[in-house]
């Protein structure tokens, strides 16, 4: 359980003013881990994990703007796709 580098979490793709969803790139993702997505965001509605080895999708918890990877990840690869206030 580590708080992941920004190069981590790469930015892949963002949409909207207001209200924003961002897609990020996980790399050497495990349980626990956490990202802080403060530079794109006020506040994170929602976030969820797709592609891991372990399922296809799971929900990731969120306090604030920081995201908190859910069970079943070690040292995974996937995409992060987060919803919330934009900053």
């Amino acid at each position: 359980m580590a708080a992941l580098i920004p190069q981590q979490y790469a930015k892949q793709w963002q949409d909207g003013q207001a209200e924003r969803t961002g897609l990020y790139a996980l790399r050497n993702v495990s349980t626990g881990d956490t990202a802080d997505l403060t530079e794109d965001f006020t506040i994170l509605k929602r976030a969820v994990i797709l592609g891991t080895t372990v399922a296809g999708s799971a929900v990731a918890s969120v306090s604030g703007t920081v995201v908190t990877m859910p069970a079943g990840l070690s040292a995974d690869a996937a995409y992060l796709l987060a919803f919330g206030a934009a900053r």
